[in-house]
């Protein structure tokens, strides 16, 4: 509760009346989740129970019995409560990916940086305002539970009267109200990879051995797929360059799961670190058990030609490690919002999904030949050759089947298949918020991130230290201690309310992989990235003699960015936000084994207006 230092002042009676409503009004807007009663309210129940998504049975965790977890929707401007009780025989808490948590940071569900975990039989509540729209998710925030299927979509319809840019797709007003009617009613496609094993395995074998476990069994979409094992000239013919160069160093071929070989990572990512490879069980890198589950179908009934159709989808990148290009054979996808906000619509054929996006996208359906088209989701991660399938069935009332096979844009490693005419991919460095945002002509704070590996090939750092996921067990949460004035140590980042920032990302080595860099709080602004060191001290400086590597005119805005691949060189990301949401926020690279080996930071933001947490999430341990 705010007070006033204790202090009495000769104050006269009507300004004492005005500074106690004041007070009172400060107090409610600062603890709100105390006072208001939410106009949407979950109940989750997290178990631990055999299930086979793929065809193969593990334990896994499911939310109210399911896989993906419940769908949540809501209105923007909804005050929302989730109850999360834990029945797990472990700890757990809950992250709602891409909502800012505007003045909740307690429910931002960070172990030991916004709340305690939720212990076994215990239960936490999650209260937070939808001041955004779009398209989120949630997943579990506790080491690598998300592996585990602790996840699930989520939906903020935009309130009333929001400018949208569906005008710029077409100005025809039956065609503009088929579209508005999609995008109200979008379907979700949860894309995520899976792994036979649980995360306390992987867990286990990855620090016996010292090495990144980066194969994995199937790719699904929306919790249904099968672990596919393909012939291995099929594997040989489509080994990418990419994979062939690191192949190269040990005269070795990609394994019967289309991975790289743990030996070839030892020598090549792990050159000159320690690594136990005999550690390391057969079935994890060499041996592919295939399995046969479910598969996705998203049905679609057309009325007549003359009646305009379209569907809107909702691609959330649930993923572990791979990034997923996403496509639907033969079909044009117009992307108009990107990471939960509206964007200039553009018409591809393709999008590179990586951890943690999400891209709405329009299907017109009209034209289309009713029968069934592929959904393909194909990992582009050089680690290893992976997809998963769905089906996009256009059905009309006289035509209820059908046998036709679609044709694909991509070979089944990523590649065109049509090198004279290749599909057109989504272009994340020109994309548009609409409408424009505004932006600061340069920063009050600029903080040069240097990324690597820190003696292992399991320990990643994003600032030179790896951070301690010890964090979560040494006593209050970072949120409900006092703040630090200045940064003391390479893992915390402090700033004033109401400044710019700028982070600049950049690879100490090479080679080494995009990183999606997720931040918490509140979104950035991607403004310039570039190979070769970043020699300069400052944005403002680095313009002067690169101007064409930066964009300070409405530049993409999201709430992770991937940093470029480092294949050859170094190479570097610099983003910009304004830090208006005071509260401990955690910064970090979303692939969950880049995560859990220390590559995060913490942000201390608006540490002159910290915020009060409310005595019933101090209670909550």
């Amino acid at each position: 509760m705010m007070k006033f230092g204790g202090r009495h002042y000769g104050l006269k009676p009507g300004l004492v009346l005005l500074l106690l409503l004041f007070t009172t009004i400060f107090t409610t807007a600062s603890a709100r989740s105390e006072s208001k009663s939410p106009n949407k309210h979950f109940e989750f129940t997290v178990t631990w129970e055999k299930y086979a998504p793929d065809g193969f049975s593990r334990d896994m965790i499911l939310i109210n019995g399911l896989f993906p977890g419940p769908s949540l929707e809501m209105d923007q401007g909804d005050e929302v409560e989730v109850v999360v009780h834990n029945k797990l025989p472990f700890n757990t808490t809950l992250h709602f990916h891409g909502i800012e948590m505007y003045l909740t940071p307690w429910a931002d569900g960070v172990p030991g940086i916004t709340q305690h975990n939720i212990q076994p039989n215990d239960s936490f509540t999650y209260k937070w305002k939808a001041t955004q729209y779009g398209s989120y998710w949630y997943h579990a925030h506790h080491r690598g539970q998300l592996d585990d299927g602790m996840y699930g979509s989520l939906l903020i319809h935009p309130k009333k009267g929001m400018e949208t840019p569906f005008e710029l797709i077409t100005k025809h007003k039956p065609s503009l109200e088929a579209i508005r009617k999609a995008a109200a009613e979008p379907k979700e496609l949860l894309l995520s990879d899976f792994r036979h094993i649980t995360s306390a395995e992987a867990d286990t074998i990855t620090f016996a051995s010292n090495l990144e476990l980066i194969c994995y069994d199937s790719m699904l979409i929306n919790g249904k797929g099968s672990a596919d094992c393909w012939p291995a000239d099929k594997i040989v013919n489509l080994t990418r360059p990419d994979q062939a160069a690191f192949l190269a160093a040990g005269n070795a071929t990609l394994t019967a799961k289309g991975c790289l070989p743990a030996k070839i990572l030892a020598d090549t990512l792990g050159a000159g670190l320690p690594s136990n490879v005999s550690a390391i069980p057969p079935n994890v890198f060499d041996v592919c058990t295939p399995s046969a589950g479910d598969t996705e179908v998203i049905t679609v009934v057309k009325e007549s030609c003359r009646n305009d159709k379209w569907i809107a989808l909702d691609v959330i990148g649930a993923l572990g490690l791979h990034t997923a290009l996403f496509s639907i054979d033969e079909i044009s996808l117009w992307v108009y919002a990107v990471d939960g906000e509206y964007v200039e619509p553009r018409l591809v054929n393709a999008i590179e999904v990586t951890n943690g996006d999400r891209y709405s996208v329009l299907v017109r359906t009209t034209d289309l030949t009713p029968g069934d088209y592929t959904i393909r989701v194909i990992s582009t991660t050089g680690a290893q050759l992976l997809t998963g399938q769905g089906t996009l069935s256009v059905r009309s009332k006289r035509n209820t089947t059908s046998t036709r096979t679609s044709s694909p844009f991509f070979l089944d490693n990523g590649v065109p298949i049509s090198a004279s005419s290749p599909p057109v991919l989504y272009n994340p460095s020109i994309e548009r918020p609409f409408p424009p945002l505004p932006l600061a002509p340069r920063a009050d704070k600029t903080f040069k991130l240097s990324m690597s590996l820190q003696g292992s090939i399991i320990s990643w750092s994003m600032n030179g230290t790896i951070f301690p996921h010890s964090i979560d067990t040494l006593g209050a949460p970072i949120l409900f201690q006092p703040p630090l004035t200045s940064s003391r140590d390479n893992l915390t980042i402090t700033t004033l309310n109401n400044t710019w920032v700028d982070l600049i990302f950049m690879t100490a080595t090479f080679p080494m992989p995009p990183h999606p860099i997720h931040k918490h709080g509140n979104k950035m602004r991607l403004i310039g990235s570039g190979k070769g060191p970043f020699k300069w001290e400052t944005v403002d400086e680095a313009i002067k003699e690169i101007p064409e590597a930066f964009d300070l005119v409405n530049p993409p805005r999201r709430d992770a960015f991937a940093t470029p691949l480092a294949l050859d060189r170094v190479a570097w990301m610099a983003v910009r936000y304004h830090a208006n949401n005071p509260g401990a926020w955690l910064l970090h690279c979303h692939i969950q084994s880049h995560f859990e080996g220390g590559m995060s930071m913490l942000l201390l933001d608006g540490v002159n207006e910290w915020p009060a947490v409310p005595e019933e999430y101090l209670g909550m341990t």
